[in-house]
């Protein structure tokens, strides 16, 4: 009997949901920083076994407070994850609670699919007997299925995870190839690759301040050539992003292309520029232009 469906995984920014799927996939589909709103986009990451085909829509954080259209776009993208999917996994954080939670958790209260509470990072609480009363509050507020404590880092619990995910979902062939792990193209991969490590690189606001776009992608065979560009919104950012001397875009890149030549199983030559495209972030019609759009 082989099973197959959609998963959307909801929660706030930075609480595991792209390392948890990462995990279970056994490959990074999802690019993953300790920074908050890494994720930008919805992501369909395909995992494949002898029970049929987990196909798992990782989404943005949901988050409150930030007025920009890149956050809007990003609410907007991770509310419409939960149409037209079997089984809903809502991530919290373990004996952490804000309203960025609460703001994810709203977004389901009149979905009618199931739903199952995952605390993830549980290993970090010594007393277990902590988590009993944090998750019977959560319980209140919504009909949760069943609940899973996890560590998605580590991997603890995300083998029972998985076998639960399988009971949720509908027979049916699978919908992709064995060997597939993504419907996104191999630009798109590289240009987040890209921006994570200009996430990892760079502090404080700077890293939600850019993009990146892959302008040139040439396969020679023995070596693929690519030229990214990473857009800014001031100059004082692109001064920031190529560091002194140049230093910090030299080691971004260096970092980028070991990474790329890891998702791409070749040689690759990187060449990065940056350039400003003043208030892209804010501005829907910039936004359309950087792959911001609505693919929902």
């Amino acid at each position: 009997m082989n099973k197959c469906g959609y998963v959307a995984v909801i929660g706030k920014p930075n609480v595991g949901k792209s390392t948890l799927i990462n995990h279970i996939i056994g490959e990074k589909v999802s690019i993953v920083t300790a920074k908050p709103q890494t994720t930008r986009h919805q992501i369909l990451a395909i995992h494949t076994n002898k029970k049929g085909q987990i196909l798992f829509i990782d989404t943005p954080g949901m988050h409150q407070g930030h007025k920009k259209a890149l956050n809007k776009y990003m609410n907007k993208t991770a509310a419409s994850a939960v149409l037209d999917v079997d089984l809903i996994l809502f991530l919290v954080e373990s004996l952490k609670w804000s309203n960025d939670d609460e703001k994810a958790l709203e977004s389901l209260k009149h979905c009618e699919t199931p739903v199952v509470l995952v605390i993830n990072k549980a290993d970090l609480v010594k007393n277990k007997e902590k988590l009993i009363p944090f998750a019977s509050q959560i319980m209140q507020d919504f009909d949760f299925k069943e609940i899973f404590y996890i560590s998605a880092s580590k991997g603890k619990g995300t083998q029972e995870l998985e076998n639960k995910i399988f009971h949720y979902l509908p027979e049916s062939e699978n919908y992709y190839s064995q060997d597939q792990l993504t419907d996104k193209s191999t630009k798109y991969l590289i240009s987040e690759l890209i921006r994570e490590q200009l996430m990892l690189r760079l502090h404080q606001e700077l890293p939600y301040s850019l993009t990146v776009e892959v302008e040139s992608y040439k396969d020679l065979g023995h070596i693929v050539h690519i030229h990214a560009l990473i857009w800014v919104e001031r100059n004082i950012q692109k001064n920031m992003v190529i560091g002194k001397q140049g230093e910090t875009l030299k080691q971004v890149g260096i970092n980028a292309r070991k990474e790329v030549q890891g998702l791409i199983g070749k040689k690759v030559h990187l060449k990065l520029w940056v350039k400003v495209k003043s208030s892209w972030a804010d501005n829907d019609r910039l936004l359309q232009e950087l792959g911001y759009k609505d693919d929902y």
